[in-house]
């Protein structure tokens, strides 16, 4: 007998209370009446020690009460007792049924159902079954019943999905429904095709001790199985042409017999505009090249389909269409504003205007424009020496924190208002003088950083070459990260993410007025670096994988979204899944100070096309994302069902795990309920007490 809670057991000191009160009784009272008490004495009325207990059968009733109850509270259970796991018994039975796509192989799907249905033929009416449904995610269809009928139309009612097989998802939830079971036998049914692909070893997976694995591998389907790779994209421009696109498309052939003449098309929007043939060895892959294309319009969609060649119909017809978006690349629309002669800034301007990965749109501006809505039109604003008056102080907080990035580089004229300074990552300080003696260099980068990263390698870009003549004083915010200093120590870089921006302070100009950073080979990359990271532009894919998950917020981004666009998006978007439904997506919380700006994301559970729209006007463009089933689930290789039983249960390929792995403590005190039997008798003999003591009372009265 052991004991969960074994402190309680103090409690049985209390036992010694009901002794006491058997040896100590009041001594009765006699009543004489004495005409006067003038002649008596005055003696103290005190109690008397019993010598001997005569209410045996009472004392014992309390006692055991006592001791009963006491013993329930510390939790008594068996340990190791054949209780938790017996032989025989009621089974909690969790059948796992594989619906990934790779099941809908010839008439595989159809084998599984009825093996399942089988696999709990001899469940009794005392028998509990739960059905869970899995492939990249695992999810109960039906929990915990005692209807056999039930779990079998649940069977029957499910079909394959487009996801891929994972087999961890589906045992942790079986273990987490088995760890909550209180019957005394435990049993998963595991139906699938047994893909090799779909495990991946895990110290951490086990099922409760006790538990044994059946598995009916689903096998013995036959037919033609070919694949379509996902595309390569070929983009071209001539001058003053529009964008066209090479798409060449690749096909596996899965099985041992060739598929010759198979056709192959090329959908744009939805009309078939190529139809080639293709043919594939056994055992073997090919790939085909479609005539180029002209793509004039975003979120332009595109799809490879593989057909039928002649009588040979593909048994996995999932993997015979790949989607695909074509768009032509939007350019990063940034704002500098600048005071003074245009040339000032010809060395920003033109080295916003070099580069594809992303394009710049930028505009040069007065700083009078901060006044107006110009740069609502803007996703990046850089601020070169500019004084900034309080009210556009007010409009670029607002620009920034909703999802806008600000670059002020300092200079003479530069000032921020003293009113709003704490938003600022930096305290702006004294200009510092260094045209007399050794000029200031920059060095402390912090390589680790999205800016300074492609300069990491060695000869990638030595900024200590650029020479410093001037340059702000800066004090950083305690919640800002410095990501460049001068020689001395002093910041010359600052940056914090305010909202769902980024703001960045510079100790110096961008210009050749306070520095000669321009004149360097690496001035060109390091603005390319500068309006990427504010910008958070992310070069967006032309599909994704089932599972994966799109950023809404950056793929918004790289079709042109300005920050105020983006804004109104943020505060509500739409969803058009593929299969029809609609769905609101919700915008991310604020971010903390400090914290990088929160992300809206959305995870990708269909095959096709998903389409993304914001609400009220100017809401930003409109999103399309592909979403294909993943190739390596059309590998139909197999894995020994034993080795996963064995990685799960730790006791060998039987699945049992009923020999030396017993249940832990809580789990075999849970399955016995000692405790609640134990209390229930204390209980009655409190009760039985209560009647005694009452006969006895009113037997002596």
């Amino acid at each position: 007998m052991s004991f969960l809670a074994p402190l309680f057991l103090l409690g049985l000191a209390a036992l010694a209370v009901p002794v006491l009160i058997h040896l100590t009784q009041k001594e009765r009272k006699s009543v004489v009446h004495f005409p006067s008490l003038m002649f008596l004495r005055k003696i103290p009325y005190e109690s008397v020690q019993r010598r001997r207990i005569r209410d045996w059968l009472l004392l014992a009733l309390r006692l055991a009460a006592i001791a009963l109850i006491v013993t329930a509270f510390a939790r008594p259970f068996l340990r190791g007792s054949s209780l938790a796991a017996a032989p025989g018994g009621a089974r909690d039975i969790v059948v796992l049924l594989d619906r990934s796509y790779s099941m809908g192989y010839a008439d595989s799907w159809s084998r599984a159902q009825r093996a399942a249905a089988q696999a709990i033929d001899s469940a009794t009416p005392a028998d509990r079954i739960s059905v869970v449904l899995f492939a990249d995610t695992a999810e109960i269809v039906l929990r915990s019943t005692p209807d056999r009928s039930r779990a079998v139309a649940e069977i029957n009612a499910a079909t394959p999905g487009p996801g891929s097989t994972r087999y961890g998802p589906a045992l942790k939830l079986a273990g987490s429904l088995l760890a909550e079971s209180l019957l005394p036998r435990k049993e998963v049914i595991l139906v699938s095709d047994f893909q090799r692909g779909g495990w991946l070893p895990d110290d951490t997976l086990r099922l409760p001790g006790g538990t044994t694995i059946t598995t009916a591998i689903v096998e013995g389907a036959q037919g033609a199985s070919l694949a379509l790779t996902p595309v390569a994209l070929l983009r071209s421009r001539e001058a003053g042409q529009p964008e066209r696109v090479t798409v060449t498309a690749g096909v596996l052939n899965r099985t041992a017999t060739a598929a010759t003449d198979v056709p192959i098309n090329l959908e744009i929007d939805g009309r078939v505009v190529q139809d080639l043939k293709i043919t594939v060895g056994p055992s073997a892959s090919a790939s085909i090249s479609f005539a180029p294309v002209t793509i004039t319009s975003p979120n332009t969609r595109a799809i490879v389909r593989l057909g039928a060649a002649g009588a040979n119909v593909d048994a996995l017809a999932r993997d015979n269409v790949f989607n695909f978006v074509l768009t032509p690349a939007a350019p990063v629309p940034v704002m500098t504003v600048s005071q003074g002669p245009a040339d000032a800034t010809l060395y920003l301007s033109r080295a916003l205007a070099i580069g594809e990965a992303p394009r710049f749109d930028a505009t040069l501006q007065a700083p009078e424009a901060l006044a107006g809505d110009a740069m609502n039109r803007a996703r990046v604003i850089l601020l070169n020496d500019v004084p900034t008056s309080d009210a556009a102080a007010a409009k670029l907080v607002t620009f920034v924190e909703g999802g806008g990035g600000l670059l002020m580089a300092l200079g003479q004229r530069a000032s921020w208002p003293q009113s709003r300074a704490a938003w600022l990552p930096a305290t702006i300080g004294q200009t510092v003088d260094r045209t007399r003696g050794a000029a200031a260099r920059l060095s402390g980068m912090d390589y680790g950083h999205a800016i300074f990263e492609p300069f990491r390698a060695p000869r990638s870009g030595d900024f200590s070459t650029a020479r410093f003549y001037s340059y702000r004083s800066l004090t950083a915010a305690k919640d800002a990260s410095v990501i460049a200093r001068f020689d001395t120590g002093e910041p010359a870089l600052v940056e914090r993410a305010a909202g769902r921006g980024r703001v960045i302070v510079f100790g110096s100009t961008l210009d050749l007025n306070w520095n000669d950073l321009a004149l360097k080979p690496m001035f060109l990359p390091f603005v390319h670096q500068l309006g990427r990271h504010l910008s958070g532009f992310k070069e967006q894919p032309a599909w994704l994988t089932i599972g994966q998950v799109l950023d809404v917020d950056a793929a918004e981004i790289a079709a042109g979204a300005t920050s105020g666009s983006a804004a109104r998006a943020a505060a509500g978007r739409t969803i058009l899944t593929p299969s029809g439904q609609r769905r609101d997506l919700q915008p991310p919380a604020a971010a903390t100070a400090g914290a990088a700006p929160p992300v809206a994301a959305l995870e990708l559970t269909e095959q096709g096309f998903y389409e993304i729209r914001g609400s009220g006007r100017d809401a930003g463009p409109t999103i399309v994302a592909a979403s294909n089933v993943s190739l390596a689930e059309s590998n139909l290789d197999r894995m020994d069902a034993k080795e996963l039983v064995a990685a799960v249960t730790g006791n060998g390929p039987s699945g049992s795990t009923s020999g030396q792995d017993v249940l832990p403590d809580a789990a075999q005190e849970l399955a016995q309920r000692v405790w609640w039997y134990l209390l229930f008798a204390g209980i009655l003999l409190l009760i039985a007490e209560t009647v005694l003591a009452h006969r006895y009372s009113r037997a002596r009265a």
